[in-house]
C-alpha cells in the first residue's frame, strides 16, 4: 500500500516537474517593470499590507480563488499548507493547524474545535460541521497560523481562517459564471453565478450575489448483504443500489448594504442565506472496487442556514471605532446507514433478539438521523488608536451566546416498540439536548515603538465561559432502567463555569524597507464544557496552547520576489479529549489529559519569473507528537512520541501563471499531502496514503469582458485517501473526485 502510493506520488511528482521545466524554458527574461502586488490583510482587525504584519499568514486572493477553480472548504483548505482537515461530505468539514488535532468530532456533545473560521468580522465555527461556505464573489481568504487567542478568542488556539466578501462599493458592476464539468465514470456537474453592484445614490450601495451549484455523483452504491450473527438474519440493499449516487446540490444568495453616513462613518448590512441538499455517501469501501460501496438505508443532509449582519465603523478623531454585531441560524439534517453496528451482536442481544422480554427476531438493521438546530448570536465593540506618536493600542469587547438543540436517532423500523425508547416507536437508542454557551471577553493589545524599526506587542484577553446541558440520553434499558415506563425521562443536567485569560508578547524589527523579522510568544485556548454523565466528571476545563514563533517577511529582486516564513514550536496543555470506551459508558466522554508539542516551519512565496510567467511556492513541515503516554482509567490509550492524527509532515503547492498572449494564459497548480494517521488510539488508527493532486486550465479572453476557460481538475486522476473513517461502524475511506474536465464561460462588467 506504502510503496504503491510513493510510486504514484513520485510519478505525479515527475509529471508536474516536467510540465512546469518545459514552460520556464520556454518563458522570456524576467520583467524589468513588474513588481509583487501589495495585499492587504485585516489579521490584527485592521486594514495592513500583509509584509507588515508579524503574523503567519497566507491568502487566497479573489484572481486565485477564480484561476484556481475554488469553490468550496474542500479546494480552499487544499491549498494552505499549514491546513489539514476532514470532510466525509459537504457541510461535515472539520479543520486543523500546525498539527494540533485530537482527531476532532462530530458528536455535538463533545469538545470543540480548535481552529475558528470567520465570515467577515464574525465567527461561525461549530463542532464538526462547520459552514461549508459557497465560494463565489470573495475578497479573499486568510488563514492566521498559531494562535490568535487575544484578538479572536474561543477556538483560535491553533490558527484562525477568515473568509471576507466582497463589499458594495460606488460603482455600478455585474458579474456571471456559467460552467459544465464532466467527471471520469460520473455525472456531469453543473455551476451558475451571478453577481450586481448597484449604487442607489451617492453614499447608498447594494451588493447582490446569487448561486447554484450542482455536482454530480461518482460514487456507485453496489450490491451486498449483512448477516447477523445472532439471528443469521441477512439484509439485502437492493433497494439502495445505484449509480453515481452522491450527488449534491447548493443553493443560495448574498444581499449586502452599505451606507456612507458621511466622510468618516458607515455601516455595512449583509444578509446570508445558503441551502445544500446532499445524497449518499463520498466514501468507497476499500473491499470493493474503486468508487464503490455498498448502503443499506438512505445516506443524505439538508443543511439550512441564514445569517444577518451589521457593522458600524467611524472615526471618532482619537481611535477608529467598529461594532459589529450577527446573528446565524442553522437547521442541520442528516440520514445515514448505520446498519453494521448491529454486526458485534449487541443490538440483537438487547433489543431485536431479547425473545424473552420482546418476541421473535427481528432484522436490527439500523437507520441513523440527526436533526440540529443552531443559534449562534454575536456581538464585538472596539476601538483602535491612531496616534502617530510611539504608543498603539486596539481595545474590545466581546459576547457570544450559542445554543445547539441536537436530536441523535438510532432507528430500527423492525424493533418491538416494547425494546424502543419509550414514546418513539422504533429508536433503541437516541440523544435529544440542548448545549448552550455563553462567552464574555474583554481584550486588548498594546504596540509600543522603541524606535523607527522595532516594535513590541503586549496583548491579553480575558474571558468568562459558562455551558449547559440538558436533555436525554439512552435507551429502554438505560439509565434508571425504564423498560415499559410510558415516559422517557430526562437524565441530562449539568452546568460548566470558568474563567481565564491567554496573554501574547510580540517584537517586530524592520531590517530595511523589504525585509522584516519577529518573535513571537502567544496563547490560545478552548473553553471548557460538560459531559452527558459524571463517570469522568461532570464537567472538563478548558485547555491551552502555547506558541514559540521566529518568522521573517521579505520582498526581494527589486520587488518581484516575496518570500515569507516562519518557524514554530507549540506546548498544549490538559488537552480535551473525546472518546467512546463501554466500560466505562454507553456514552462519547471528554477528559483534560495528556501533553503533546507540534514544531516545524512553513513558507510562502511568489515570484515574477518574466513579464509572462508568475510562480507560487509553499510548503509546510510540521512534527507534532504526544509528550506524555495518554492513560483511560488505568488503560494505555496512546503512547508518547506518536505522532498526532490529521497532521502531515509535508505540505506544499506550487502553481504558475504563463501569459501567451495577450489574452490568453495557462494555470497549472500542483499539491502534495504527506501521509498522517486516522486516529489518536494506536489500537485503532490506521495510516492514510500520501497524494498529489495536480490541475491545470487554458483561459481566453473573448472581449467585450468576457472569458472562456477549459479546465481539468486532478489532471493526474490520483485517488486521494482523503479520510478513513469507521464513523457508520464499517471502515470506509472518503475520496476525491476523478479527473474532471470541465468549460467555464465568465463575465465581469468591469474586468
Amino acid at each position: 500500500m506504502n510503496i504503491f502510493h510513493f510510486e504514484k506520488v513520485h510519478k505525479a511528482v515527475t509529471k508536474a516537474t516536467v510540465f512546469a521545466s518545459s514552460v520556464f524554458m520556454a518563458s522570456d527574461v524576467i520583467s524589468q517593470d513588474a513588481t509583487i502586488e501589495e495585499v492587504v490583510v485585516t489579521a490584527q482587525k485592521k486594514s495592513e499590507n500583509l509584509q507588515n504584519v508579524p503574523i503567519s499568514v497566507s491568502t487566497l486572493s479573489a484572481t486565485e480563488l477564480d484561476n484556481l477553480n475554488i469553490k468550496d472548504f474542500a479546494d480552499y483548505v487544499l491549498q494552505l499548507p499549514s491546513v489539514s482537515a476532514t470532510q466525509r461530505r459537504p457541510g461535515q468539514g472539520q479543520i486543523f493547524m500546525r498539527g494540533i488535532s485530537d482527531g476532532g468530532n462530530n458528536n455535538q456533545s463533545l469538545q470543540g474545535p480548535a481552529v475558528a473560521i470567520y465570515l467577515d468580522e464574525s465567527p461561525v465555527t461549530m463542532i464538526g460541521d462547520n459552514l461549508d461556505v459557497h465560494v463565489y464573489d470573495i475578497e479573499r481568504i486568510e488563514a492566521l497560523s498559531g494562535p490568535q487567542g487575544t484578538l479572536y478568542g474561543a477556538a483560535s488556539q491553533a490558527g484562525n481562517l477568515k473568509i471576507i466578501t466582497n463589499k458594495p462599493s460606488g460603482d455600478f458592476d455585474s458579474g456571471a459564471t456559467v460552467s459544465m464539468e464532466n467527471t471520469s465514470g460520473g455525472d456531469v456537474s453543473t455551476l451558475v453565478e451571478g453577481f450586481v453592484n448597484i449604487p442607489l445614490t451617492e453614499n447608498i450601495a447594494m451588493r447582490f450575489v446569487g448561486y447554484n451549484d450542482d455536482d454530480g455523483g461518482f460514487i456507485d452504491s453496489v450490491d451486498g448483504s449483512i448477516t447477523f450473527p445472532l439471528s443469521g438474519i441477512t439484509r439485502t440493499n437492493g433497494l439502495y443500489v445505484k449509480e453515481n449516487f452522491n450527488d449534491a446540490v447548493k443553493e443560495g444568495y448574498r444581499a449586502a448594504l452599505r451606507v456612507d453616513l458621511d466622510e468618516n462613518w458607515k455601516v455595512d448590512v449583509n444578509v446570508m442565506s445558503q441551502q445544500t441538499e446532499t445524497n449518499g455517501v463520498w466514501d468507497q469501501d476499500p473491499d470493493l472496487d474503486d468508487y464503490e460501496v455498498s448502503r443499506f438505508f438512505d445516506d443524505a443532509t439538508h443543511d439550512e442556514w441564514d445569517r444577518y449582519s451589521a457593522t458600524v465603523t467611524g472615526d471618532l478623531g482619537f481611535a477608529d471605532l467598529t461594532f459589529t454585531t450577527s446573528s446565524l441560524e442553522r437547521d442541520f439534517e442528516v440520514l445515514s446507514d448505520y446498519s453494521h453496528y448491529s454486526i458485534d451482536g449487541y443490538v440483537e442481544g438487547y433489543y431485536t433478539c431479547y425473545e424473552y422480554y420482546f418476541g421473535p427476531c427481528v432484522d436490527p438493521a439500523i437507520q441513523f438521523e440527526n436533526d440540529t438546530h443552531q443559534e449562534y448570536d454575536t456581538t464585538e465593540i472596539r476601538l483602535a488608536s491612531k496616534s502617530e506618536g510611539k504608543f498603539n493600542w486596539i481595545v474590545g469587547a466581546f459576547m457570544t451566546e450559542n445554543e445547539t438543540a441536537y436530536d441523535s436517532q438510532w432507528h430500527i423500523p423492525t424493533i418491538n416498540p416494547d425494546a424502543a425508547v419509550p414514546g418513539s416507536g422504533d429508536m433503541y437508542f437516541q440523544t435529544d439536548q440542548v448545549r448552550h454557551e455563553e462567552e464574555s471577553a474583554v481584550f486588548g493589545e498594546l504596540y509600543i515603538d522603541l524606535n523607527d524599526t522595532t516594535t513590541v506587542t503586549l496583548g491579553h484577553r480575558k474571558f468568562d465561559t459558562e455551558t449547559t446541558l440538558t436533555g436525554f440520553v439512552g435507551t429502554v434499558w438505560w439509565p434508571n432502567y425504564i423498560l415499559y415506563s410510558a415516559t422517557r425521562p430526562d437524565n441530562v443536567n449539568s452546568t460548566y463555569d470558568g474563567k481565564d485569560s491567554v496573554s501574547k508578547i510580540n517584537v517586530s524589527h524592520q531590517v530595511n524597507n523589504d525585509v522584516m523579522i519577529y518573535g513571537t510568544v502567544s496563547e490560545g485556548y478552548r473553553p471548557g464544557g460538560n459531559n452527558r454523565t459524571s463517570q469522568l466528571g461532570a464537567t472538563y476545563d478548558a485547555d491551552f496552547l502555547t506558541n514559540y514563533e521566529f518568522g521573517f517577511k521579505t520582498i526581494l529582486m527589486d520587488g518581484k520576489v516575496r518570500l515569507n516564513g516562519a518557524a514554530y514550536m507549540m506546548k498544549w496543555d490538559d488537552i480535551q479529549l473525546g472518546w467512546f470506551d463501554p466500560d466505562i459508558s454507553l456514552l462519547g466522554l471528554v477528559d483534560n489529559i495528556g501533553a503533546a508539542q507540534s514544531k516545524g516551519f512553513e513558507i510562502d512565496s511568489k515570484m515574477i519569473v518574466s513579464d509572462k510567467l508568475t510562480v507560487t511556492f509553499s510548503y509546510a513541515k510540521n512534527d507534532a507528537k504526544l509528550t506524555e503516554d495518554y492513560n483511560l482509567r488505568g488503560s494505555l490509550a496512546a503512547k508518547k512520541n506518536q505522532d498526532l492524527p490529521f497532521t502531515p509532515d509535508r505540505k506544499y503547492n506550487f502553481g504558475m501563471t504563463r501569459d501567451l498572449s495577450d489574452s490568453s494564459r495557462i494555470d497549472f497548480n500542483y499539491v502534495y499531502v504527506d501521509q498522517m494517521w486516522n486516529d489518536l488510539f494506536y489500537d485503532n488508527r490506521v495510516m492514510q496514503g500520501a497524494y498529489s493532486i495536480g490541475n491545470l486550465s487554458f483561459t481566453k479572453d473573448l472581449g467585450d469582458q468576457a472569458s472562456l476557460q477549459i479546465y481539468v481538475d486532478n489532471v493526474f486522476d490520483e485517488i486521494a485517501e482523503l479520510f478513513i473513517n469507521v464513523e457508520d461502524i464499517q471502515p470506509l475511506t472518503t475520496v476525491n473526485r476523478p479527473r474532471t474536465i470541465g468549460v467555464k464561460y465568465s463575465w465581469k462588467m468591469n474586468k
